[in-house]
């Protein structure tokens, strides 16, 4: 792997839409629901640490609700897959405005011991074949990750304030109330 590329062709085999949990950002969320039209309170969910693994506990997207923890994802079906992977054709139904996550997996950041850009690998439990016929320039990758940096600033600060509003009953649900205007049909 490399700084200027990474060796890597995508097959479709719908290992990151099927296996994969997406975790997008308030930012990723707003996208999506303003270029589908749909209700994010359709394709969100929010799930509990026993239902996902390999996020610190200390993680700044953790919501405390009604004294549990969640965190906001798309949904996903555990047979079909993510709620926007098209079931005829099996390719991603919002591709050009997926979360930016989906456009950075399977590609993982490294950073030299002072933070700064080293290059790019692959995630270490990449589940799909790893096809090394393409190459991925890094660059267009790098800008990803420093937009996402900056997307999860914003999402840290939002779930700080929603947690400091702890109360019995809250569902993490409410949390969209913080950067969604729904608006009812009368």
């Amino acid at each position: 792997m490399g700084s200027r590329t990474v060796r890597f062709k995508c097959l479709h085999s719908n290992h990151c839409c099927r296996d994969v949990v997406c975790l997008p950002t308030p930012w990723d969320v707003l996208r999506i629901a303003l270029n589908t039209g749909e209700d994010p309170r359709r394709f969100l969910e929010f799930l509990t640490p026993d239902e996902i693994k390999g996020i610190p506990k200390n993680d700044p997207t953790w919501l405390m609700a009604d004294g549990n923890r969640y965190l906001m994802a798309l949904t996903r079906d555990p047979k079909t897959g993510c709620y926007f992977l098209d079931k005829k054709t099996r390719f991603c139904g919002i591709y050009e405005h997926r979360p930016i996550l989906c456009r950075l997996y399977p590609f993982k950041l490294r950073e030299t011991r002072e933070g700064k850009f080293h290059s790019f690998t692959l995630h270490k439990d990449v589940g799909c074949l790893r096809c090394r016929d393409g190459v991925v320039e890094t660059k267009p990758l790098y800008d990803l990750y420093l937009q996402d940096r900056i997307h999860q600033d914003d999402y840290a600060t939002l779930v700080e304030e929603f947690n400091a509003e702890d109360r019995p009953g809250r569902r993490p649900q409410e949390f969209l109330n913080l950067f969604l205007e729904i608006v009812e049909a009368p």
